[in-house]
């Protein structure tokens, strides 16, 4: 982790390059009919110029893939993690039947730049640049995109742009003052703010309500693949499981992935991911954990240190 970059995107803003993530251009007459079908959150009320969040989910419930749906004049464009791009293109593929409507890979056409952290809104309009306002607002600049979103939970701001302008748009950026954050800085600071990665602290093992992903549910849109199965659990009131952030102290290394999260002698679930927080002097870990033992407070073991379930929000 570089020192200067986290505490850029703490105290200041930085850059991350997402170049790489999934994008997908869904164009055509019944575009938001289908991707309203599809997605857990509601589209077909968008206008250009405004975006949401979504998942896609398949007939058990589970979640396929995260989105962030941008609405535009003539299309819409899908972001998603480069691991569920493939994914995402062949879901809507599939569920193409009668409707008018065409899919395009673009992830290679573009890079995806983002700026980070408490500063990052003065830093763009120091360039010159308009400001989303709404999250996952997004406005043309200079033949890009820039959208109001948030990689790591600080204040963000993800911009799109040509790949054969990349280099020309770090540069840019650079010579405003910025660094450029390594991933492993951005997932210490992800981590912090509590923001859960699609892949990587949950994925398709796993239901919205376990994942504690409710604000992705329009509960008033009607149909959608998967929604009965989401409907079912939120009428019944509980799942057994829940995503949630721990605190450990005295830890060596990183507690590995699936390694035991103990109530007492009891086996709670299990670690998703974990990093070393600079700022809390502590290891800060993603766990499965049974219902009951997620207040925050509670006081767990991994790997025999003490660990205590945190609350929400940025820590630190």
């Amino acid at each position: 982790m570089n020192q200067s970059s986290y505490e850029a995107l703490r105290t200041g803003a930085a850059i991350l390059d997402l170049t790489g993530r999934g994008l997908i251009r869904v164009s055509d007459e019944d575009r938001a009919r289908l991707l309203h079908a599809m997605s857990t959150n509601s589209i077909s009320h968008l206008q250009p110029g405004e975006g949401t969040k979504s998942l896609f989910l398949n007939d058990k419930g589970r979640i396929l893939a995260e989105v962030s749906v941008y609405c535009r004049l003539d299309d819409f464009l899908l972001d998603t993690e480069a691991a569920t791009r493939q994914l995402v293109y062949d879901h809507l593929e599939h569920f193409i039947i009668m409707d008018v409507v065409e899919l395009e890979d673009l992830s290679d056409a573009y890079a995806v730049l983002a700026v980070e952290g408490p500063k990052a809104a003065d830093v763009l309009q120091g360039l010159g640049a308009s400001l989303p306002q709404a999250e996952f607002a997004h406005l043309g600049w200079d033949g890009g995109l820039l959208a109001r979103k948030s990689f790591t939970g600080a204040d963000g701001y993800r911009l799109y742009v040509s790949a054969a302008r990349k280099e020309d748009w770090l540069a840019r950026l650079t010579a405003a003052g910025l660094a450029l954050a390594d991933a492993e800085t951005a997932e210490v600071v992800r981590m912090e703010y509590g923001q859960p990665r699609h892949g990587v602290e949950y994925s398709e093992q796993f239901l919205v309500h376990e994942a504690q992903l409710l604000d992705y549910i329009s509960f008033t849109k009607g149909c959608y693949l998967g929604q009965e199965i989401v409907e079912r659990v939120r009428s019944r009131g509980l799942v057994n499981r829940l995503l949630v952030r721990l605190l450990v102290d005295d830890l060596a290394e990183a507690p590995a992935t699936d390694t035991p999260v103990l109530h007492g002698e009891a086996t709670s679930g299990k670690v998703r991911s974990a990093v070393f927080s600079p700022t809390l002097g502590k290891w800060i870990v993603w766990a499965m954990l049974r219902r009951d033992d997620t207040e925050p407070g509670t006081a767990l073991t991994v790997n025999g240190a003490p660990a205590t379930v945190a609350g929400s929000g940025l820590l630190g």
